[in-house]
């Protein structure tokens, strides 16, 4: 038999585990929702649906999922509108299931109802205004944690260092665009990762703070899902990365103001970060190419090609252009 790396386990089959693990919520049907970092199905029970997600092997150690999943029910303790974990039968957080390249873990979610935020701004943006609320609110609430959640930390070296020494495996052809992006980390270390320790508000962060993330539910409130990246970072990165997703849908001209203004209500930010927001946008984006370079042993590397980094360096590059101020600038080239 040839050796598995990655076993789409059948909707039928995980109806079984889940009828064995979570009888009490009467699930009836199973189907695949997608595939990605993680395989989701979705769980249709006797009062309610489910979202079922099936880890990919050693994708988080035990511990650092079951982490997560504390931290999630520690902001469902404090009213915040995130996913809800499902205990198991034994009320455990979290299931092992045995499938053909080990055993792998799976999280039961409550399905949450509506449609990704998208393009669904509002009038006058007011949804975002929300969010920027939400943000804030999720980050003042994080700061009460009696004990700390052990999960990963989001810095400079295991994002953009570790994204430049793998780079050469895709971009190894492209000289002068390896050594822009050098150069372009480089001042991104100075700028912000010189800094003192206390130059910008530091904690536990959603890691992945995009607007595919957020689901504008049937009664117009905010929810949020998704907290597999969460981890320790700057508070400036979760709120940059809700910038970077903007520019992927319309001008961001009016979208991040009102965000940022729904934040502010809430949480101040010093001008100091404020100023450096922009750096941790170019700071988002390596995390991302290093993500996605990261995928390649899990999906393929077809899609890692020429055209692909065509357009995210014409990204730094704009973005570069036309957010670096000239303060920013001069801390970069020191």
């Amino acid at each position: 038999m040839l050796k598995v790396q990655h076993t789409i386990v059948s909707p039928d089959a995980v109806l079984n585990v889940i009828q064995r693990h979570y009888s009490a919520i009467g699930a009836s049907h199973c189907e695949l929702l997608e595939l990605g970092c993680n395989d989701n199905y979705r769980i249709i029970g006797k009062r309610k649906d489910y979202a079922f997600r099936l880890c990919r092997l050693d994708w988080w150690p035990e511990q650092a999922l079951d982490e997560e999943l504390r931290f999630l029910d520690f902001m469902r303790r404090h009213k915040l509108n995130v996913c809800k974990p499902v205990r198991a039968a034994e009320k455990q957080r979290h299931i092992k299931v045995k499938t053909p390249e080990g055993t792998r873990y799976g999280v039961l979610f409550d399905f949450i109802q509506g449609r990704h935020l998208g393009y669904n701004f509002g009038p006058h943006n007011k949804n975002l205004v929300h969010l920027g609320e939400f943000a804030a609110q999720m980050h003042i609430v994080t700061d009460t944690i009696k004990n700390p959640i052990q999960r990963w930390t989001i810095g400079f070296d295991n994002v953009v260092k570790q994204f430049l020494e793998n780079a050469p495996v895709v971009l190894g052809h492209r000289e002068k665009d390896l050594a822009y992006l050098a150069k372009l980390a480089a001042q991104l270390e100075d700028t912000i990762f010189d800094q003192p320790d206390n130059a910008f508000d530091f904690g536990m962060c959603h890691g992945d703070f995009h607007l595919h993330n957020v689901m504008l539910q049937p009664d117009g409130e905010l929810a949020i899902f998704d907290f597999d990246w969460c981890g320790y970072s700057w508070r400036a990165y979760d709120l940059a990365t809700i910038w970077w997703s903007l520019t992927r849908y319309k001008n961001t001209n009016k979208t991040w103001p009102a965000f940022l203004r729904g934040y502010t209500r809430h949480r101040a930010l010093s001008k100091q970060e404020q100023g450096f927001l922009p750096w941790f946008v170019i700071f988002r984006h390596f995390e991302y190419l290093n993500f996605q370079l990261s995928m390649r042993k899990h999906i393929g590397t077809a899609w890692l090609s020429d055209d692909y980094y065509d357009f995210h360096l014409k990204f730094f590059k704009q973005w570069t252009k036309q957010h670096m101020n000239k303060k920013s600038k001069s801390a970069g080239d020191k």
